[in-house]
């Protein structure tokens, strides 16, 4: 139930868990480790049992199987119940006993120790709970409860889930280890983890507890050593503060200014470090993180696990890097790419990126009537590998046309009429679509519906470009010069405030259910507890009312608005609504956007415009009329795409006698299913490429993955982008990489994610800056941010990768920049 250090190996990961069975290793490998014991996870396993909490574990997490929201539900229960337990006489006599052979009254740290944790190929780190700095008997059995009870914390429940790991199969053990009073600590990797140099080593440092350098609170020095010990590199920190022990808990102090300035590790404590950097290495036979702490001159290993995010270049990242070989988009390709990748941002089926390019290709097409040849089309090739455009520029013989289409283009006032003529036209074809019997189809009348809707999200797209887009941007940068004579902050974007747009109608409905939700408090709780949109809707009478005037309203607006086949609409996956009223909920936030009004901003115009004014309010008028075009004409295709889906559905029924269509024709070109369609069954050929494509599309998913890698730029540690709106701001990084994950979201925080659409925009109440990968200017992110007032930078590649949970970030709206702390 309770061991020694020394009576432990690498292999008591189940009885250890993984930081208890390293920590014994490291003992039998004769490195100094601060002393120690393990409770086991046995222990803990007889917590349950004496308890009476095993059974109701066992019994609820298969009634939940498979519902997220329902587990984390249940986790919040188990915690409860296990604080509120109690160890039997005999365990809790032999952690006591333990604990005073380390001394009496002696500052303790109690560690989680789970055992799926620090595995070669997983990372539970930071999935459970650490404390520090304890003291007494009575307080070392409550830290231990509170590391049984993270053991289903929200992140680690959630973590596992994910990563497919079966909830009832971990237990956990916990580790008790006299802690030591470190004049300086730090982190040794025997990898140098950028340049991924097997010859390098890279040691962090700072003063006082290695707590600093973990938390993220300061800058740590940062030395690149050879496995000689000769220093390579070094970068010395800003170190402003160090953690130290106080009477009763750790207090952060300032560093003076002549200690942060020079070397925390001098040669020799570099030379001692490496020595015993390859000690371990060796010992375990693998590259290592190491955790360390100096005492009066003495190195002490506090722990030491696997480096799991080391990537080895094997076969499959030859063919990778040889698709991508050659490649170099140059700065206005990156510009434009860093925008058109939020449209696209992972790998899709054959079928997806012809309908994606029935989109796309439209600029090209408008482009080419001037004259200008622009590609900006991704390639793609028979094996459905996606790669960047090759980026073709010239001109053609219609350069002769390019005065004619740009006056076409600059005449506001007819753009605007075509614009409304267009948009009836549309929305009256695609309302005609709910008639449509999908499910009873015939193979023929299914050919016909995606060859209609092919031609339609053609000529819509064409539509929406050449007469809402393209005069929109033609006049961007002019109206943008003209409203910093206002203010030098304003860009074009502020002639959208007050502007009752598709966007704009999502989130006022959406923030209205929230409100009226706020005001009923059991529906408020059961949202808040993770009742699904299903049990929701059964329930409680007010929310199916609520629920059905808003999919009667928005049901089309989808997750990805340029996929056709990986989208999927509000009607299709209602829980995105559930996803999205709980961060309004649990917020307590009123921050509104900002409350510059549209009419105050026309006034000052007026002033700046004098005898111009009334030519340019006009065609103002229009600006804002074409954006109102731009986000209805894109909720129209996302309508189509709905029902090109139900079709595809249909055929993949039809052809294959099942419904995954993403493994089956999803993976045929358009031409190519149509012809099948034509013909009236799949041959060997198209079997073939089905096959061949579904073999290759994790590859596909890799290329495209380092392709997006040569679009962004990183300077050290710095990540450029494009400024999406300005400011300055500090704050505790929250990456969010889709909706179910909303709930991590909490008021201050920077987030940092991929893209944003709609849905997301209640996070912008919340956030105090925001950092996407993907996007620039025109982005949603950038739109949402000059509304609410907050820093934005856009389009910096890595941010989702770089940073995680937690971590300090500085955003700057002013420089397009972002960085860690």
């Amino acid at each position: 139930m309770v061991l020694d250090f020394i009576d432990i190996k690498k292999e008591d990961v189940s009885l250890a868990g993984g930081k208890g069975a390293n920590l014994g290793e490291l003992i039998s490998a004769n490195i100094n480790v601060p002393k120690g014991f393990v409770i086991a996870a046995d222990s803990y396993k007889a917590f349950l049992r004496e308890n009476g909490i095993e059974e109701i574990i066992r019994n609820k997490l298969k009634e939940v199987s498979g519902d997220e929201r329902q587990i984390l539900k249940a986790a919040d229960c188990f915690r409860e119940l296990i604080m509120s337990g109690d160890f039997s006489t005999e365990t809790k006599k032999l952690i006591e006993d333990k604990y005073k052979s380390l001394g009496e009254n002696i500052r303790v740290a109690v560690r989680s120790s789970a055992t799926a944790e620090d595995l070669s190929d997983a990372s539970f780190a930071g999935q459970q709970e650490t404390y520090l700095n304890v003291v007494g008997i009575d307080n070392v059995l409550l830290q231990i409860r509170n590391c049984y009870a993270s053991l289903w914390g929200t992140r680690a429940v959630s973590y596992r889930f994910h990563q497919g790991y079966d909830q009832t199969s971990l237990a956990i053990a916990v580790v008790v280890q006299k802690m030591v009073e470190s004049e300086k600590a730090g982190v040794l990797f025997t990898v140098n983890p950028l340049s991924q140099n097997a010859n390098e080593m890279q040691i962090n440092a700072s003063y006082g507890l290695g707590e600093s350098i973990v938390s993220g609170r300061i800058t740590p020095d940062s030395y690149i050593v050879d496995k000689s010990s000769s220093l390579l590199e070094t970068t010395i920190g800003s170190k402003e503060t160090k953690i130290i022990y106080g009477n009763k808990d750790t207090v952060e102090i300032a560093v003076n200014e002549e200690e942060r300035k020079k070397r925390v590790l001098d040669d020799n404590e570099i030379s001692k470090l490496v020595n015993c950097g390859l000690k371990i290495e060796k010992h375990y036979g693998m590259p290592m993180d190491i955790e360390w702490a100096i005492k009066d001159s003495i190195i002490y290993i506090l722990q030491a696990r696997a480096i799991t995010t080391l990537k080895k270049d094997t076969g499959k990242d030859a063919i990778i890097k040889n698709y991508i070989k050659g490649t170099k988009p140059t700065k206005s390709m990156r510009k434009n790419l860093a925008f058109q990748l939020e449209k696209m941002p992972f790998a899709y089926r054959v079928l997806d990126y012809d309908f994606i390019m029935a989109i796309n290709d439209q600029k090209s097409k408008i482009f080419a009537e001037a004259g200008i040849v622009f590609d900006s089309d991704p390639q793609i090739d028979n094996d459905g590998i996606q790669t960047l455009p090759k980026g073709k520029k010239g001109i053609n013989k219609n350069i002769f046309h390019f005065f004619k289409i740009l006056k076409q283009i600059k005449a506001f006032d007819s753009c605007a009429a075509i614009c409304e003529k267009f948009m009836c036209k549309y929305k009256e074809e695609i309302s005609m679509l709910k008639a449509k019997d999908f499910e009873n189809m015939s193979l023929h009348e299914c050919r016909d519906f995606l060859e209609y809707s092919y031609k339609l999200t053609k000529d819509l797209s064409y539509d929406r470009f050449k007469y809402a887009l393209f005069p929109t941007m033609l006049v961007f940068d002019k109206y943008t010069k003209l409203l910093q004579r206002i203010n030098p902050k304003y860009t074009a974007f502020d002639l959208y405030k007050n502007l009752d747009n598709k966007t704009t109608t999502v989130n006022t409905d959406i923030s209205d259910m929230a409100e009226k939700i706020s005001k009923h408090s059991k529906l408020k709780e059961a949202i808040l507890s993770g009742d699904s949109y299903k049990n929701l809707y059964t329930k409680f009478d007010d929310f199916k009312t609520m629920a059905d005037r808003f999919l009667q309203s928005n049901g089309f607006k989808s997750d990805y608005n340029c996929y056709c086949l990986e989208a999927k609409t509000f009607i299709e996956d209602p829980d995105r609504l559930i996803n999205i009223l709980k961060p309004i909920l649990l917020s307590s936030s009123n921050q509104n956007k900002n409350s510059e009004n549209f009419d105050d901003l026309m006034k000052e115009l007026e002033v700046v415009c004098g005898g111009k004014y009334k030519s340019i309010k006009a065609d103002i008028q229009n600006f804002r009329y074409f954006h109102i075009v731009r986000e209805e004409s894109q909720y129209l295709w996302e309508s189509l795409f709905y029902y090109v889906r139900k079709c595809v559905l249909r055929a993949n029924i039809i052809l294959i006698e099942n419904e995954d269509y993403k493994s089956g024709i999803a993976n045929l070109f358009f031409n190519e299913l149509i012809e099948v369609m034509n013909r009236g069954y799949l041959d060997k050929s198209d079997l073939k490429n089905i096959k061949n494509r579904n073999e290759k599309f994790p590859l596909s998913i890799k290329v495209w993955e380092a392709s997006k890698l040569l679009v962004f730029e990183a300077e050290g540690d710095i990540l450029k982008g494009v400024s999406g709106n300005f400011g300055k701001a500090v704050g505790r990084a929250c990456i969010i990489h889709s909706p179910n994950e909303f709930y991590k979201m909490k008021k201050g925080d920077i987030l940092v994610c991929h893209l944003t659409d709609p849905e997301w925009t209640p996070l912008f109440k919340l956030a105090s800056a925001v950092v996407a990968d993907t996007g620039a200017a025109l982005s949603h992110a950038a739109i949402v941010a000059r509304e609410y007032g907050i820093p934005a930078v856009l389009g910096v590649g890595f941010a989702t990768t770089k940073y995680k949970d937690g971590d300090m970030i500085q955003v700057d709206g002013d420089k397009g920049t972002v960085r860690g702390l």
